[in-house]
């Protein structure tokens, strides 16, 4: 059977009061261990072999119990987290912060001590920070007696002849038995019961009200992933509709009947903005930006890439009307300059004709 320092850890929620002596000390009960099994690291109990393997190891009620083991409490140094090892005369100006009175006492599973908290930033911890953990430093001797416990849990050691060192004060979730071994309130409320209300409306009451804040806080973090995996669907949704869309507009824009009205709109833009406008350059196969360039440098002093399609292409038709009307001008002009020279030409034909005839006719 081996002796060994270690540190347990726990921590509770109940109902006494937290009181005050003239001098600014706290006085209030906690509690500090409990039986049953707790989980150490090989290295915590100076085992051989992996260092970071766990160690199961039980601590019967009859140890923890003991009269001994409870005499233990009284004038046990209490400490703002574990110094690293045994308070003694060394490190105890520096490690305690006050002192528990009298012996611990049996509390169900739980070993519960009255602690004098006399330093003032231990104090300002407890009450504003969430300092309310306890955990016991003491030394023990590990009996290597592998069995299991009667609610079935197996254990490789017995921790037997426990005698306290002294109690560490921590932050809340640094126990070792969990949070079931801390400071008490500072405020009686008796056995009183919080009610959650759970999403299908039904309600349940928590005794521990600290669990039944947990409790709430998980279910709306629940709602918040659920609302939030429900919009991520919609969106994705939303996305695939959309894609849907334009696949559905690309296979109609893909048929042979629009491919053939694409090419002659563009055909036609790119021969009536030849009219316009005689050797502009075409970078675009899209009828209206083919019309934009033509009127940019027909009309140069026109902002055309601020104006709309519709109003590109209301002037565009325009202009092709004026160039037509001015061909056709032209090409009214050309036909009477034509027939103005047939009518002249023609009686002078028949003139000269004439003349010839009387030269050439044969006398009888």
């Amino acid at each position: 059977m081996k002796k060994k320092f270690v540190q347990d850890k726990a921590t509770f929620k109940t109902t006494t009061a937290r009181t005050y002596t003239d001098a600014g000390f706290l006085l209030v009960p906690g509690r500090v261990s409990k039986t049953g099994t707790q989980q150490y690291l090989r290295r915590e109990l100076g085992l051989d072999g992996d260092p970071n393997a766990p160690v199961v190891v039980y601590r019967p009620a009859d140890e923890v119990f003991s009269p001994d083991s409870l005499a233990s409490f009284d004038g046990a140094d209490l400490t703002v987290l574990h110094p690293g090892g045994l308070v003694n005369a060394k490190n105890y100006r520096k490690a305690s912060v006050g002192l528990i009175r009298g012996a611990g006492r049996q509390d169900g599973d739980f070993v519960t001590a009255d602690l004098i908290v006399k330093d003032a930033d231990a104090i300002k911890m407890i009450e504003d920070r969430g300092y309310v953990e306890l955990s016991a430093g003491y030394t023990a001797e590990y009996d290597h007696a592998p069995g299991t416990t009667a609610d079935g849990t197996e254990y490789h050691y017995v921790q037997r002849n426990i005698r306290i060192n002294h109690a560490a004060i921590l932050p809340k979730g640094a126990a070792r038995a969990g949070r079931q071994a801390r400071i008490f309130d500072n405020q009686p409320k008796g056995n009183t019961m919080s009610k959650i209300t759970l999403d299908s409306g039904r309600s349940v009451e928590v005794q521990d009200e600290a669990t039944a804040a947990l409790v709430s806080d998980y279910i709306e973090r629940l709602k918040t992933q659920i609302t939030d995996a429900a919009t991520a669907a919609d969106k994705q949704q939303a996305t695939i509709d959309g894609q849907a869309e334009q696949i559905a507009k690309l296979q109609v824009a893909a048929a042979d009947d629009q491919i053939a009205a694409r090419l002659k709109a563009v055909a036609d833009a790119r021969s009536n903005a030849e009219k316009v406008a005689p050797g502009v350059a075409f970078d675009s196969i899209d009828p209206t930006e083919i019309q934009r360039a033509a009127l940019t440098k027909a009309r140069p002093t026109v902002d055309w890439a601020s104006k709309s399609d519709a109003y590109v292409q209301a002037a565009f038709d325009m202009a092709v009307d004026q160039v037509g009307a001015t061909d056709a001008h032209a090409a009214q002009k050309r036909q009477l300059a034509e027939d103005g020279a047939q009518r002249i030409e023609k009686p002078a034909v028949a003139a000269y004709d004439s003349y010839a005839a009387r030269f050439t006719q044969t006398k009888e």
